[in-house]
């Protein structure tokens, strides 16, 4: 009799522990008190964040090209042409090539001469270069001078057909220096066959 109560009292006091669930943590450990050496995270405090709004004020581009007329060094660029971030025009190498052993323009390049005629004449302080080049056919000496009339074909339709002051553009022939692409095959040759118009001063 005696064996069986303890057995049962013994049972008793596991399934009465078993109910209680175990402390996770220290604040449980004291009864949900805080205790000596345990400080309770303070939350941080919501930062205000203030955000400035300027309202910019619209700046003049008279002539429509991106650039605000107080740093636009180049006024007046004609509508749709490609300018630097100081509002002069950009013309990358325009290239014009050229029938074997000629030195005539063709009339597919005239509108691209055009468009190089109004920049200048919108920019009066602007210059330019026009280089002329062959192919390795042919004597050099003579290659030479075809180049150079190559160069001067171009610059007499900006001076008689679109009235540019000649002392605005310098010529010059380069002959078979300087190919575009190596002499190696007929289609090579004859885009060596060129007058390049570079060299726009973008300045003032």
């Amino acid at each position: 009799m005696k064996k069986f109560l303890l057995f049962s009292l013994g049972a008793l006091f596991i399934v009465g522990c078993a109910d209680k669930p175990l402390a996770t943590n220290v604040v449980q450990l004291a009864g949900n008190q805080e205790v000596a050496g345990w400080k309770t995270p303070t939350p941080p405090k919501p930062k205000v964040i203030i955000k400035k709004i300027y309202i910019k004020e619209k700046i003049k581009d008279s002539d429509g090209d991106g650039v605000p007329d107080n740093i636009d060094k180049c006024p007046n660029t004609p509508k749709n042409v490609l300018v630097n971030h100081y509002g002069c025009p950009i013309i990358t190498t325009l290239r014009i090539n050229f029938d074997f052993n000629k030195a005539t323009v063709k009339k597919i390049y005239y509108p691209q001469i055009k468009k190089v005629a109004e920049i200048l004449k919108a920019n009066p302080k602007l210059k330019i270069e026009i280089d002329g080049y062959t192919d390795n056919i042919g004597n050099p000496k003579y290659n030479l001078k075809l180049s150079l009339r190559r160069a001067e074909a171009i610059k007499n339709i900006l001076v008689k057909v679109y009235h540019i002051n000649p002392k605005r553009i310098v010529v010059k022939g380069y002959g078979e220096k300087y190919p575009l692409v190596p002499n190696t095959t007929a289609t090579n040759r004859a885009l060596n066959r060129r007058a390049e118009i570079i060299n726009i001063t973008n300045e003032k």
